[in-house]
């Protein structure tokens, strides 16, 4: 995860050199994911009118229901990708369609980090560092020059969780335009 977040560290700072940044905005995302809820919170650098690279922290919290018993379990990750915009309504407010993918680089805690359900048994299943990628799409609402609106789909893969490798994410999210 430190190597990914080098890589993206110098994939930003070589873009900001050119001079091709064409915008940048931190948005705020909620919504579903599988038996619970989720949270990103992103920076997107706008490379360009029709593509940016976007820099996420995203949580999830979900109770997964197994032998009369719920476990928690949680998932923290960092979250690198690049977005293409596909297509774009030119109405009095434009609407924006896009579509990209990542990398992912976390760790999924299960149980609170206990072994032991309530009821004595034992879960095979441990709290461990999680890596994968994801592919999404966004349609983006502009509300004024600086705001925006988004739906945001997510289809995250996790290689090594014990949980389960697929992790949907769908919610609504509210951008906001720094320059």
């Amino acid at each position: 995860m430190r190597t990914l977040f080098i890589l993206t560290t110098i994939l930003l700072l070589g873009l900001s050199v050119q001079g091709q940044n064409y915008a940048s905005s931190v948005g705020l995302s909620g919504g579903y994911v599988e038996d619970g809820f989720g949270g990103n919170a992103t920076f997107n650098f706008h490379m360009n009118r029709y593509s940016y690279i976007q820099i996420g922290i995203f949580a999830s919290f979900s109770n997964e229901e197994y032998a009369g018993s719920e476990i928690p379990y949680n998932v923290f990750a960092f979250q690198p990708g690049y977005y293409r915009r596909i297509a774009v309504l030119n109405t009095r407010n434009p609407i924006s369609f896009y579509l990209g993918g990542g990398a992912i680089g976390g760790y999924e805690i299960i149980n609170n980090g206990k072994s032991e359900l309530p009821s004595g048994a034992l879960i095979t299943a441990r709290s461990q560092f999680i890596y994968g990628g994801f592919a999404g799409g966004e349609i983006e609402f502009q509300l004024k020059e600086n705001l925006s609106l988004a739906i945001k789909g997510q289809q995250h893969y996790h290689v090594n969780s014990d949980i389960g490798k697929m992790y949907p994410f769908i919610g609504g999210s509210i951008r906001y335009y720094l320059y």
